[in-house]
């Protein structure tokens, strides 16, 4: 599984840049098979640090794939590294499916 990221640097109004990114989940298996019957939950929820917005993600986000935009370069990096955390998140959500029943000991 790997989360597939692309940058597009536009041309803004009155000569500045815009950026935009386009991510989504790839895997060899069928994921939304996999989640079948399961509510569509968030793998990403947070608030800019660099711009006044809120960005959320939910599972069939970035199993499908979602486009994001920023103002930014830092706005940018920002998102890019909140994607990482969500995917971290959805492969978590992968290996509890794929495992099924299990008993789990955590330290």
């Amino acid at each position: 599984m790997k989360l597939v990221i692309k940058r597009t640097i536009k041309a803004g109004l009155m000569g500045g840049k815009r950026f935009e990114l386009t991510a989504r989940a790839e895997s060899d298996g069928d994921l939304a098979a996999l989640f079948k019957g399961c509510s569509d939950e968030l793998v990403l929820s947070f608030r800019s640090s660099f711009a006044d917005k809120s960005v959320a993600l939910k599972r069939s986000d970035l199993l499908r794939g979602t486009k994001l935009n920023a103002a930014t370069l830092n706005e940018l990096i920002e998102l890019e590294d909140r994607l990482q955390a969500g995917f971290e998140q959805l492969k978590r959500m992968v290996e509890i499916m794929k495992a099924g029943d299990v008993e789990v000991s955590l330290a």
